[in-house]
């Protein structure tokens, strides 16, 4: 049972992870998309799948191995937008990262990754007033992801993958609530005489 539910699991991440780059690729529209927040995911895919062949778990190593291929698109659709602080924020996740690792505490640090990867896309749209770059879609799908991995999580009593239930619903409920509300502000504005 926990092998189907660790597929189903994968294969919700993976397609969360398609609508923002194919939405990138295809407007142009970088507008509200955090260029570090895509950095800081594709380190963490790096983490993941060192962790999943360290505790020969293929459902974890196997799609995070897959999540690099949206997760190095985005990267490069953002490359022009992506600041020098972007990534020197992102060279102190993955050092951190690699020495937790090192250390024998990757998953201290696999648990707080979700807030690094997911954190600096929140901040940014709770600061812009233009999210039109962002796609809902993937928030939505981002919703289902955690609620999949925390079941999963739970079932194999896993706390990385607990922890990472509660962070990414957090943050993405946050990221629609926030998305809602310029959207009702855009549609209100639109019918004032």
């Amino acid at each position: 049972m926990t092998t189907l539910l660790g597929l189903i699991a994968s294969g919700i991440f993976l397609t969360r992870l398609i609508p923002q780059p194919v939405q990138l690729f295809r407007t142009r529209d970088t507008a509200g998309v955090s260029p570090l927040a895509a950095l800081n995911a594709t380190i963490a895919a790096v983490a993941w799948l060192i962790r999943g062949l360290e505790e020969h778990q293929p459902v974890v190593w196997i799609v995070s191995l897959a999540a690099l291929v949206p997760s190095l698109i985005t990267v490069g659709l953002l490359a022009r937008k992506t600041t020098m602080s972007d990534l020197g924020w992102a060279a102190t996740w993955a050092l951190l990262l690699t020495g937790l690792w090192l250390g024998g505490a990757l998953a201290v640090g696999l648990a707080a990754g979700v807030l690094v990867t997911q954190g600096p896309q929140v901040r940014k749209a709770l600061q812009e007033e233009d999210l039109s770059g962002l796609t809902p879609a993937t928030w939505w799908l981002s919703v289902l992801d955690a609620t999949t991995w925390g079941v999963y999580g739970l079932a194999l009593g896993d706390a990385a993958l607990l922890s990472y239930f509660i962070v990414l619903l957090t943050c993405s409920i946050v990221v629609l609530l926030r998305l809602r509300f310029l959207n009702s502000r855009q549609v209100s504005r639109l019918h004032v005489p």
